[in-house]
């Protein structure tokens, strides 16, 4: 799966599952506190999702992974089987 598959996978999830705004979001919106405002219920979601859909652990990696779709996609692409 490549880098921009990932990052679209986790736009529609945002979108479709956490009713984000799709024009509010963009690969380098900060998604959490000033961004777009996700809280932890959402990051738990977010963890579960990123699990079951990439097969990737993300329980206690660096906050700093999560600013982004761009982070996010990356330490994903990074960590696949």
């Amino acid at each position: 799966m490549t880098d921009i598959e990932v990052k679209q996978q986790l736009k529609d999830f945002f979108v479709n599952e956490l009713g984000v705004d799709a024009n509010e979001l963009q690969y380098d919106t900060i998604l959490f506190n000033e961004g777009i405002g996700l809280d932890s219920i959402d990051s738990i979601e977010l963890v579960s999702f990123i699990d079951e859909t990439f097969g990737v652990q993300t329980s206690g990696i660096d906050r700093a992974n999560f600013k982004n779709i761009d982070t996010l996609a990356a330490y994903i692409v990074a960590h696949m089987n």
